[in-house]
């Protein structure tokens, strides 16, 4: 189940933000433990996902959920996620550790928040606001944190990158509620229009909820095409809103410029903009 899940890696966003972070030099082998371990995190999140969302496809290929069934795939994610502890555990540094067990703690309690708050017609913006900040956010932001704190970089390097990954995962995650309403299965490679179906709420949904009423949640959740039932207003909004976490994600390098990381970690920026203007042209 490993070798399955690894020989489609997607982006591997995460192990990028932790090099960035430490840049200055060839990554040790300490960086890229520390970069491995987090992406053992994501890997194990992802294959959760995948069982409660009922998804087949990830990355172009099956996933564990449709391999080997509901049951497998849990424990299967449950086994990663104690593999990266035990990872952390190795190292000489307690600081490590507890930066993968309380990403994990939070990453974990986000999709529970999640899950009690699918059907819930009335979740306020806040509320998924606070969902993708744990979910997505904390495990961006320990990304970095990870990478500089194992490259040894001074304090405030570390603060500046790490709120860099924090701002940096809301805007991903933006984008990739966006996605699995506006692209098609086969261009994103993985299963798409799970959100709507399975009554998790996301901005869109929200911001068009609170301009025009709940009736257009059931419009989507019975299949509706959300380039229709959500209006230009929406989606204007709520590309602007991508951009601005983007924006905050960029001002706070400001303190380290002229360092290395900076040169590398704003063209993931720069990455998640093309993206974006891809998705949708005339919003982005």
């Amino acid at each position: 189940m490993v070798h399955e899940v690894l020989a489609h890696p997607g982006k591997r966003l995460r192990p990028l933000l932790s090099f960035g972070s430490a840049a200055g030099g060839p990554p040790s082998l300490e960086v890229v433990r520390g970069a491995a371990i987090v992406e053992l995190v994501h890997l194990a999140t992802l294959v959760h996902d995948d069982v409660l969302d009922g998804a087949d496809q990830r990355h172009g290929a099956q996933t564990p959920n449709r391999t080997h069934g509901a049951h497998a795939a849990v424990l299967f994610g449950d086994t990663l996620f104690a593999h990266a502890l035990v990872l952390a555990a190795e190292h000489t540094s307690p600081e490590l550790c507890r930066l993968v067990a309380r990403a994990s703690r939070q990453v974990c309690s986000g999709e529970v928040c999640q899950t009690f708050a699918r059907g819930h017609d009335q979740m306020s913006l806040e509320d998924y606001y606070r969902h993708i900040k744990l979910k997505t956010a904390e495990l961006f932001e320990a990304a970095c944190h990870t990478g500089a704190l194992l490259a040894q970089r001074p304090p405030e390097h570390i603060q500046a990158c790490a709120l860099f990954g924090r701002h940096l995962g809301i805007a991903y995650q933006l984008y990739d509620d966006f996605v699995d309403l506006l692209q098609e299965d086969s261009k994103a490679g993985k299963t798409l229009g799970t959100d709507a179906a399975s009554g998790k709420l996301t901005l869109p949904m929200l911001l068009e909820r609170d301009r025009r009423g709940p009736q257009i949640l059931q419009a989507l959740r019975q299949g509706g095409n959300p380039r229709e039932i959500i209006s230009p207003e929406t989606w204007r909004e709520c590309f602007r809103r991508l951009d601005a976490e983007i924006a905050a994600a960029e001002l706070a390098l400001a303190p380290i410029e002229g360092s290395p990381s900076p040169y590398f970690l704003l063209r993931l920026t720069a990455f998640l903009r093309e993206m974006a203007a891809k998705l949708a042209p005339q919003y982005a």
